[in-house]
């Protein structure tokens, strides 16, 4: 009979502890599922370049961009400019450098008016335009490129829509993030029960949520396979 109680005692405490973040996890759980608004947050921007761009006319191998000094050697990427040029992508004395690879001159870092330029033109057309807005600041960022595989200079916009325009100085490459970001990465630290600033207690809250679930179970168990006091009244009053 007091094994019963105890394991019931427990059982009813591990229940109410797993309350809350069992609600929580299933309606996290759901909302990945569904994912409203993902393909908002997580479009990728890109600024069109005005023209076709000229593949024929590349007549500069990379070979021949870091003989003349222009980029260092190792690594190079060859992609459109949204400058409407094909470029060399790398790196010039370790820092992020393009070179046009029809001309072979260096292309210049883009000033606060082309990069936002660049912007509005990634803006323009994107598909979620009109949650953007207008373009209300702008600051000096940096950008890790996958272009040239390191950090570079960049302009930061923010836009009346609570978006966040990321443009590299150098490659012209855009991203963008948002409230809307912000919000999906908070569900992601609900869901994963970091509901702390500080990672030694969420780690404790994991392993003290973790220790509920296994005491829940061991109670439910335990309950399941002890027999219930009316059950052990009924066997004896059949007895002879």
């Amino acid at each position: 009979m007091h094994v019963a109680v105890s394991a019931r005692a427990l059982h009813r405490l591990a229940g109410a502890g797993l309350v809350l973040p069992l609600f929580l996890w299933m309606g996290t759980g759901l909302l990945f599922h569904v994912k409203p608004g993902w393909d908002e947050a997580y479009e990728p921007l890109s600024a069109p370049p005005p023209g076709p761009p000229p593949w024929e006319r590349v007549v500069f191998s990379p070979a021949a961009v870091k003989a003349r000094g222009l980029l260092d050697a190792g690594p190079v990427a060859l992609a459109v400019h949204p400058a409407g040029l094909v470029a060399w992508f790398g790196r010039r004395e370790g820092r992020a450098a393009a070179v046009d690879g029809t001309s072979g001159d260096p292309i210049p870092t883009a000033t606060e008016g082309v990069a936002r330029a660049y912007a509005l033109a990634a803006i323009t057309a994107s598909r979620h335009a009109a949650s953007y807005g207008t373009i209300v600041s702008a600051q000096p960022d940096v950008h890790h490129s996958t272009l040239t595989g390191t950090e570079g200079p960049a302009f930061l916009f923010l836009t009346s829509g609570g978006k966040r325009v990321l443009v590299d100085r150098v490659t012209g490459e855009v991203s963008q993030s948002g409230s809307l970001n912000d919000r999906i990465d908070l569900l992601y630290r609900i869901h994963y029960l970091q509901w702390a600033p500080w990672k030694p207690a969420n780690v404790a809250l994991v392993l003290g949520v973790s220790l509920l679930g296994l005491l829940l179970a061991a109670s439910g168990l335990r309950l399941f396979f002890t027999p219930s006091s009316g059950a052990s009244n009924g066997a004896s009053a059949a007895r002879p």
